[in-house]
């Protein structure tokens, strides 16, 4: 079996972990979850316009400056509402679903 997105795959399912098992809040969920999607790059979706396009709206709503993401996206989510967090959350979920 050919798996597509082999190392974009990991790095998606080690944020879904992260929102998964941690009693924490889910700002501080999605601040660790974060980390790990942060190593995908958008050329791994290169000739996959509709993944493109996910992974980038995903990436414009944790980090809406695009100078250090890094650190935008930690500052982004620690004041997010439980329910903007939860709507991260759930796109990152569906972006593993897509891939996988």
């Amino acid at each position: 079996m050919d798996v597509k997105y082999p190392k974009t795959r990991a790095d998606i399912f080690e944020a879904v972990r992260a929102l998964s098992t941690s009693p924490d809040s889910i700002q501080s969920r999605l601040i660790e979850a974060t980390r790990s999607l942060l190593a995908v790059t958008i050329e791994e979706f290169a000739g996959d316009l509709e993944l493109t396009i996910k992974f980038t709206r995903l990436l414009d709503l944790i980090a809406v400056d695009h100078g250090d993401v890094e650190a935008v996206a930690v500052e982004t989510a620690a004041y997010m509402s439980d329910t903007q967090a939860s709507i991260i959350a759930d796109l990152i979920c569906d972006l593993l679903y897509e891939i996988a």
